[in-house]
C-alpha cells in the first residue's frame, strides 16, 4: 500500500472517529433519557475566565445552564424525567431558591423528579432546594440536618489590639458596618438589628417554603426545624422526605417506567440544547467584587467583576441593534466606588436605547446595587442580599506592629495630607474632616441616582438606605426591586418590554462568551501574563491599607 494511500485512510479513520465523538457529545440525547443534575460544590453564574480560571477553576455548575436544562426538559420529548443529586452546593439561598422554583415548574410537565440527599449531614440549605422535587428520598444511614437557622460574623479587632495594629475607618451611614469586622469585637446595635432582620426573613421563607411543598402546617414545620437534626427514619416518619433509598434504587424506578436507565448529564444536554429565535435577548453576568480594570478568576479571590470588561459586554449589547433588550444578572457585594460608577454608567446608556432588567443573584448589595440601580426594572430573589447604600473608607495603621518586631520606617513629605493614606498613622483630624466631606459627596450621589432610578424622593432613599442590607422580599416592599422573581422572570419582563410577540421563540446570547482552555493559553497577552496577575494581587493587597468602597457591611452567611 502507498504512503499517499495510507495518510488518506488514516484521514478518513480520524475524521469519521471525530465526528462520531462530536455527535456523541452533542447529538439529540436518547428517547427515554433522564436528566442528572448533580448539585455539589460551587454553583456560579459564569465558568472561571481567563488561563487560571480554565487551569484551576475546576469543576462548577453554571446557574443558567441549570435553569435552561430543566426548562428544556419540561418539553423534550426524548426526556421521561429528572434526577437531582444534592450533597453540599455551594451557593447562598437566591440562587438554590432559584433552582427549587424551577424545579417546582417542573411538575406541570407530568415527569417524575427525584431529589436524593445522600451527603454525610444534609443542612438546611441542601434540603431546601431538594424539596423542589416531585419526590425526596435520603440515603438510608443519611441524617437530616435541618435545624433553625443562624450566622455569625467573624471580628479581628481582637487580634489587631495583640498586633498594635490600629484600624481607622470611617462609614456612612450607621448600618454600613464592612468596617465593624476590623474596628469591633462584638455586633454594634445597628449590626445586630440588621442582621437579625435579615436571619428573619430569610428563616420565615425557608420555613414556609418546606410547609407548603411537603404540606405541613407551619407551626409543625418549625416544631421539626427546632427537633433537628434527625435521623432518616425520625425524617421519613415526619414526613420531610418520601423515601430511603440508594442510587441504584433510583435507577429502578426510572428502568420500570422506560424499560432502561438512560441518564444524560447536565454538560451534555446542554450541548445538545438548541437556541434558536430571530429575536435575540442578552444576558450578561457580572459577578464577584467590583474593581477598576479587566475581569480576572484567581484562586484566592474567586470572581473579580472588571468595569472595563464589564463596561465592553454593556456597550456591544447596546450597539447591536439585533439584540432587543439586556438582562444584566448581577452576583456582587460591591467594591470600588470608581468602578461601580463606571458600570453603571453604560448601564444608564443602554437603558435609553432598550429595554435593561437587573436579576439580582445571591448578593446585589452597594456597588452591586449602584450598578443596578439605572436599569429599567429590578428583579431579585426572595433570598437575595441586596440595597447597603452607604459608603465606607480607612485603613490600617501598621506603625505599632512594625515597632513591636523592630521595623522602623522614615519619611519626607510635601503636605499635610500627602500622608492621608499612610500605613504609619492615623487620619489627622483635617485629613478626617477631608475624607468625611469625599464620602458625604458620595452617598450624596448614590442616594441621588437611587431616587432617580426607582422614582423616589432622596429623602425616602436616605431612610431605606443608611447602608443597610435588605432581602429581595424585604426589598419588594420598599420598592428596592420591582419584582421577586429569578433570572427567568427578568428574561420575560424584557421579552415583554422589547414587545417580541408570546409566540416568538428568542434566541439567548450570554456575555461574556466562554472561552475553551486552548483559547485562554493561546491568548498569550499580558491579561494572562505572570506580571498582570502579580499587579492584580499587588492591587488587593494595597486595599487593605486604604480604599474608598461601596461595600456590603459585613459577609452575611445564613445557614
Amino acid at each position: 500500500m502507498s504512503r499517499g494511500r495510507k495518510f488518506w485512510i488514516w484521514t478518513a479513520v480520524v475524521v469519521v472517529l471525530g465526528v462520531t465523538i462530536y455527535l456523541a457529545r452533542t447529538g439529540r440525547v436518547p428517547s427515554g433519557s433522564v436528566l442528572v443534575i448533580d448539585l455539589s460544590g460551587p454553583i456560579e453564574e459564569q465558568k472561571p475566565t481567563g488561563f487560571l480560571g480554565s487551569l484551576f477553576g475546576g469543576d462548577i455548575v453554571v446557574m443558567h445552564q441549570v435553569l435552561d436544562a430543566l426548562d428544556a426538559a419540561k418539553t423534550d420529548s426524548h426526556v421521561a424525567g429528572v434526577v437531582v443529586k444534592v450533597n453540599n452546593p455551594e451557593a447562598r439561598w437566591a440562587k438554590l431558591q432559584e433552582i427549587r422554583q424551577r424545579l417546582l415548574d417542573f411538575h406541570s410537565s407530568g415527569k417524575p423528579s427525584i431529589c436524593l440527599l445522600g451527603g454525610d449531614l444534609n443542612l438546611n440549605r441542601d434540603y431546601y432546594v431538594a424539596t423542589g422535587c416531585q419526590q425526596l428520598w435520603l440515603v438510608p444511614t443519611a441524617p437530616l440536618t435541618i435545624t433553625g437557622l443562624m450566622t455569625q460574623s467573624l471580628f479581628y479587632r481582637g487580634t489587631f489590639d495583640k498586633l498594635k495594629i490600629v484600624p481607622d475607618f470611617l462609614h456612612i451611614a450607621e448600618y454600613k458596618t464592612a468596617a465593624n469586622q476590623y474596628m469591633e469585637k462584638k455586633y454594634t446595635p445597628a449590626h445586630r438589628e440588621m442582621a437579625e432582620s435579615l436571619l428573619r426573613s430569610t428563616y420565615d421563607q425557608y420555613v414556609d417554603g418546606i410547609a407548603a411543598e411537603r404540606k405541613l402546617e407551619r407551626a409543625k414545620t418549625q416544631a421539626l426545624l427546632a427537633q433537628g437534626p434527625l435521623t432518616a427514619q425520625e425524617a421519613l416518619d415526619a414526613k420531610l422526605v418520601d423515601r430511603l433509598g440508594y442510587y441504584d434504587e433510583v435507577q429502578k424506578y426510572f428502568r420500570e417506567r422506560t424499560d432502561r436507565w438512560q441518564p444524560v448529564g447536565l454538560d451534555r444536554y446542554v450541548k445538545q440544547m438548541r437556541n434558536e429565535g430571530n429575536s435575540k435577548i442578552a444576558v450578561i453576568t457580572a459577578s464577584g467584587e467590583i474593581l477598576v480594570g479587566e475581569s480576572q478568576w484567581t484562586p484566592n479571590s474567586g470572581f473579580i467583576m472588571g468595569s472595563d470588561s464589564v463596561s465592553a459586554d454593556l456597550r456591544r449589547a447596546r450597539e447591536d441593534d439585533s439584540i432587543k433588550a439586556i438582562v444584566f444578572r448581577v452576583d456582587s457585594p460591591g467594591g470600588s466606588a470608581v468602578a461601580s460608577d463606571i458600570i453603571g454608567h453604560e448601564v444608564q446608556l443602554a437603558a435609553k436605547q432598550k429595554p435593561v432588567v437587573v436579576s439580582m443573584s445571591d448578593v446585589a448589595a452597594s456597588g452591586g446595587y449602584w450598578i443596578a440601580m439605572s436599569a429599567r426594572k429590578i428583579v431579585a430573589d426572595g433570598g437575595t442580599l441586596t440595597g447597603s447604600i452607604g459608603v465606607v473608607l480607612g485603613k490600617l495603621n501598621i506603625s505599632g506592629l512594625y515597632e513591636m518586631i523592630g521595623l522602623s520606617t522614615d519619611q519626607l513629605q510635601t503636605s499635610e495630607n500627602a500622608t492621608i493614606f499612610s500605613e504609619q498613622q492615623n487620619f489627622t483630624p483635617a485629613q478626617r474632616e477631608k475624607i468625611q466631606n469625599m464620602m458625604q459627596s458620595l452617598y450624596k450621589d448614590f442616594c441621588k441616582g437611587v431616587a432617580d432610578g426607582r422614582h423616589m424622593t432622596v429623602d425616602r432613599v436616605n431612610e431605606i438606605g443608611r447602608g443597610r442590607v435588605w432581602t429581595g422580599v424585604q426589598a419588594k416592599e420598599i420598592g428596592l426591586v420591582d419584582e421577586v422573581g429569578g433570572l427567568t422572570r427578568a428574561i420575560a419582563m424584557a421579552r415583554e418590554m422589547s414587545g417580541i410577540p408570546a409566540g416568538e421563540k428568542v434566541r439567548l446570547v450570554y456575555y461574556p462568551r466562554e472561552k475553551t482552555f486552548f483559547e485562554n493559553l493561546l491568548a498569550g497577552d499580558e491579561k494572562t501574563s505572570g506580571t498582570k496577575i502579580l499587579t492584580h494581587l499587588q492591587g488587593l493587597a494595597a486595599r487593605l491599607s486604604a480604599t474608598t468602597e461601596l461595600r456590603m457591611p459585613f459577609d452575611l452567611d445564613i445557614r
